[in-house]
């Protein structure tokens, strides 16, 4: 089964802005993506972040969203795959969100691969902001299983490190629906 993990920093500083951002392509990662910044320099992509955000009034709003996804052995054999589905999963968002993606050789939620990905929620185009409420976790975590092929779980993680994982497995739809 795959894990889709939404790690809230609703109350972060910069220095968390920094971290979060930091984790997917300037830390243990095998592979690292940016849309809109640069994967190369992890401080200059928080910056990036913090400018749109400015730019947009957002700046005492959620600074960003944090997604880990963990992929079956059976779903992402190489790093490489995983990156890819996890690209095919935030399609819809990365065009007008700042976003940095990174793969990690390394076991999570039951994956040996898994990709973490820093989403800025403030629309580069418009200033409208992405919420990581349910109707946005539950879309992902549908086009995660509709991706891979296999069943999703979601969790969630609060700001206090509680996890709640939804009672409800994301299943692959049909082509047809």
């Amino acid at each position: 089964m795959e894990t889709l993990k939404v790690i809230y920093h609703t109350n972060g500083d910069d220095k968390c802005l920094e971290h979060v951002v930091n984790y997917p392509i300037g830390k243990d990662q095998v592979l690292k993506e940016g849309f809109g910044i640069n994967p190369n320099d992890s401080w200059e992509a928080m910056q990036q972040f913090k400018k749109v955000t400015e730019f947009w009034g957002n700046q005492d709003k959620t600074p960003c969203f944090h997604y880990m996804a963990s992929f079956s052995k059976e779903t992402a054999t190489t790093p490489e795959k995983a990156m890819e589905l996890t690209k095919e999963i935030f399609e819809n968002i990365t065009p007008s969100h700042l976003t940095a993606m990174g793969a990690h050789n390394k076991e999570r939620e039951g994956g040996v691969i898994h990709t973490h990905t820093a989403v800025n929620p403030t629309d580069n185009n418009d200033g409208s902001m992405l919420y990581g409420d349910y109707r946005t976790n539950y879309a992902l975590a549908q086009k995660m299983a509709d991706v891979t092929g296999q069943p999703t779980k979601l969790v969630v993680r609060k700001e206090n490190g509680e996890e709640k994982e939804c009672p409800m497995i994301f299943v692959p739809r049909d082509d047809e629906e």
